[in-house]
């Protein structure tokens, strides 16, 4: 059995029994290249049957300054949060651990191309949404494993939560943002400004709609939702350690975790 379908299986069995692969496993398994990698979630995501032969219209962005990477995910990994109310996530969800990034999520009311440019990118947004992407790992000791591991594990990500009413256009004023972010006791970000990992949040949205035609023959679709990326790095939630965070012109959102 090849390299890659033995990490297939693995990621698998991992996401269904929710026992996370042993370090050593996981650092022999783990692809190459990104190419490989990509390879290795397109065929998790058939053996889960996620798109059932449709293009996928959730994706997830990630990745160092100038090094994007990308996640498509199944629509049941999309929810929609009620801001009045705390949001509790569930212990008995988690492979590995909970983990939370502050994002912008956008949904295009136009298709984009390969070969289209940022400013394609910015024309093409409907709506905007701040956002919460829940990670976890599908093996142990995440921060020992290897980036084109958690790359072929779609980037560590669990759901794409759109909380309160989206924007409803692009404002170029969100380039920056200044959130307030608490963990627990911890305030990790207190209204500091704050620039995109990839210096503007939609700056990658034309290299993920080549992706897209890479891997599924199809271009971002109009109705996609994109998470553009964390802000201030993932936030590892527990039952002691309650999740705030609020940005001008969004509501505040609560999260907490649950035995």
């Amino acid at each position: 059995m090849k390299a890659n379908e033995q990490l297939v299986n693995a990621l698998v069995r991992a996401r269904n029994s929710k026992q996370p692969i042993a370090l050593n496993d996981a650092i022999s398994l783990t692809p190459d290249n990104e190419t490989a990698a990509y390879a290795v979630q397109k065929e998790v995501a058939q053996a889960l049957d996620w798109f059932k032969d449709q293009t996928p219209k959730l994706w997830k962005l990630g990745g160092a300054p100038g090094q994007p990477s990308a996640a498509a995910l199944p629509q049941s990994a999309l929810q929609y949060h009620d801001t009045n109310k705390t949001l509790m996530l569930e212990r008995e969800d988690e492979c590995l651990f909970t983990g939370l990034e502050l994002e912008l999520a956008v949904k295009l009311n136009k298709t984009l191309y390969a070969g289209d440019n940022l400013d394609d990118a910015k024309a093409a947004i409907g709506e905007v949404y701040l956002a919460l992407e829940v990670c976890d790992q599908r093996a142990q000791q995440w921060q020992s494993l290897p980036s084109l591991f958690k790359l072929a594990d779609h980037q560590m990500n669990r759901s794409i939560i759109l909380c309160g009413m989206p924007l409803s256009e692009w404002d170029e004023q969100l380039m920056n943002i200044a959130p307030f972010i608490q963990l627990g006791k911890e305030v990790i970000n207190d209204n500091t400004l704050i620039t995109h990992p990839q210096g503007h949040p939609l700056k990658m949205l034309p290299w993920l709609a080549t992706l897209s035609e890479q891997l599924y023959q199809q271009p971002l679709q109009a109705g996609s939702i994109i998470a553009t990326g964390a802000w201030a790095g993932i936030q590892t939630i527990s039952e002691s350690t309650p999740f705030k965070a609020t940005l001008n012109n969004f509501p505040e959102i609560r999260v907490a975790l649950t035995a």
